[in-house]
This record gives C-alpha cells, structure tokens and sequence, in this order.
C-alpha cells in the first residue's frame, strides 16, 4: 500500500466516525429537546387540572339541577293531567 492511500483510507474512516458521532450528537440533541417539551407540557397539564376539575364539578352540579327541575316540572304535569 502506498503512502497516499493509507491517508485516503484513514481520512475516509476519520469521516465515517465523525459521521457517526455526528449522528449520534443529533440524536442526542433531540431527544433532549423533547424531554425539555414533554416536561413543560406536563407542568402545563398539572397547571390545568384545577381548573378542568372545577369544571367538571360544576358541569355535575348544574346537571343534577336540571334533572331536579326535569323531575318537579313532569310532576306538576302529571299531576295537573290527573287532577284534569
């Protein structure tokens, strides 16, 4: 083997690690990124789950009111249909 290509050959197997490493910097760089996003996603469902709780609790009220005044309306119905 000539001088010349043992330097083609070691620069060609410089450029694959630094590929290599390359990629695996990049891998390394996003995954990170995405867990910066799901942990601020997740402080900001936390953040939210008052208030969807309040919600829902309010939603429960008003609907067990709407049954009751269901309830007593059909009774006066039927009992003006009886009395009728």
């Amino acid at each position: 083997m000539e001088s010349s290509d043992g330097r083609v050959l070691i620069l060609v197997l410089v450029a694959t690690v630094v590929f290599f490493v390359g990629r695996r910097f990049q891998r390394t760089v996003d995954a990170w990124l995405g867990w910066g996003k799901a942990v601020s996603a997740a402080a900001e469902a936390a953040a939210k789950i008052t208030d969807a709780k309040s919600a829902a609790w309010s939603a429960v009220r008003g609907m067990v009111v709407a049954g009751a005044v269901t309830l007593v309306f059909l009774a006066v119905i039927v009992n003006a249909v009886r009395s009728g």
